[in-house]
């Protein structure tokens, strides 16, 4: 509904501007009878888990999208992520590195590994990891660096996994949100010691749930292939001579996940194609309005990019706090969050009892952006909608900003 009054405003008691909420995540979905199609597959066969044929197809298939020599389907990105940290560990409790101004489960995927975070400052434009704080941040306590690859840009791959190089500590790569971008000409997947992907439903390769280990190390897929599978002592591969305190555990997915993503894997290039629309529409539609901006993609004619997410970033100058902007969209049926905040360090997923270390740009981000409503349950007269929608909070942040104190 057009906002025409500030008492228009769903947060004051008028209508919401959407009917159904309008969420962050991707929740692309193919056609029901091709995936029944394909679950037809296991079910006959009586074969619904245990490295089944599917779980086998989609790793093949994922190999050759990648081109990386290896693929391991995991029940979900952490289990992945707390694996590598689990396995580079080698049975010592240290620390590892990771971005402040991240994803809030890493802490603790972390901590299950048997390692404890260090927290680190980030690069003001690539907002990842930044090579000269890693650098300071090692110690003999380091056991791996946990790089994250933003939506808008894969980061500093080349100058962190140096850094790692130099003080032979093992890189890992967050990549739940680089599917389908590129890093100097090509796509993520193969760098670093190993990468991970997820196939959360929220993400662009939708499985339900689930997620899965890239890598080009033959030692180090056959080590995570039997840790996956609780180390069964009949399975043991040769690489467990290098990492002897491996930890087994039950990772494996199961057939009906598969099935998803393989339905969803075809679809790809057409999920990050109404991406692009709907951030070229969301640029449009905020273009004139002084003070707001979405967080760029960093543009190269040689990369891709998906356009998973449209975030938009606040200018200090604007008459509503990002706060404010994020309650009152909320209100209006945006099912939407801020963006990375608080950064880790200051937030409750930091361990307790650690001191928060002084990181000023990932406190400094930590305090723009909002995540903009995206994915396939989004159109684009939604997005022009809270466009619209932003125009008219502009026009009457004098008004509605005490309005909000007053009601807190």
């Amino acid at each position: 509904m057009r906002k025409n009054t500030v008492a228009d405003l769903a947060i004051f008691g008028g209508p919401r501007l959407f009917t159904t909420p309008k969420p962050v995540g991707q929740l692309d979905a193919p056609p029901v009878e091709d995936y029944l199609a394909l679950l037809r597959i296991p079910y006959d066969a009586r074969y619904l888990s245990n490295d089944g044929p599917l779980v086998r197809r989609l790793e093949d298939k994922l190999c050759e999208y990648h081109g990386v020599r290896h693929c391991l389907a995991v029940a979900n990105a952490a289990l992945g992520l707390t694996m590598l940290m689990q396995l580079f560990g080698q049975g010592k409790q240290g620390e590892v590195i990771m971005p402040a101004f991240s994803y809030r489960g890493l802490p603790h995927f972390a901590q299950w590994a048997g390692q404890m975070p260090k927290f680190c400052d980030v690069d003001p434009v690539t907002q990842g990891l930044d090579p000269a704080a890693v650098e300071s941040c090692i110690s003999e306590k380091t056991t791996s660096i946990l790089v994250v690859c933003n939506f808008n840009s894969p980061g500093l791959i080349d100058e962190l996994c140096a850094v790692g190089a130099r003080h032979n500590i093992p890189v890992i790569l967050d990549s739940v949100y680089g599917l389908g971008s590129s890093y100097k000409g090509k796509l993520l997947g193969g760098f670093a010691h190993a990468e991970v992907f997820s196939t959360h439903a929220t993400k662009l390769l939708n499985g339900f749930e689930g997620g899965y280990i890239t890598t080009n190390d033959d030692d180090l897929a056959a080590m995570l292939r039997w840790q996956r599978t609780f180390c069964l002592h009949g399975l043991r591969p040769p690489a467990a001579d290098k990492w002897p305190h491996g930890l087994g555990l039950n990772a494996k997915l199961n057939e009906l996940h598969a099935a998803m993503a393989l339905a969803c894997l075809e679809r790809l290039g057409g999920v990050i194609e109404r991406n692009k629309a709907r951030y070229e529409g969301y640029k449009a539609a905020i273009a004139g309005i002084p003070g707001l901006s979405l967080m760029p993609y960093l543009e190269d004619k040689t990369e891709k990019r998906n356009y998973e997410m449209a975030v938009l970033d606040v200018d200090k100058s604007w008459p509503l706090t990002r706060d404010q902007i994020l309650a009152l969209l909320k209100a209006e049926g945006a099912a939407i969050s801020p963006y990375y905040s608080p950064p880790l360090h200051k937030s409750p997923h930091s361990p307790a009892g650690m001191t928060p270390p002084d990181l000023p740009v990932s406190e400094s981000l930590a305090t723009r952006f909002v995540q903009l409503p995206v994915g396939e349950m989004v159109t684009l007269d939604d997005v022009a909608a809270v466009g619209a929608f932003l125009k008219f909070l502009h026009g009457h942040g004098a008004e509605i900003s005490p309005r909000m104190r007053k009601a807190a």
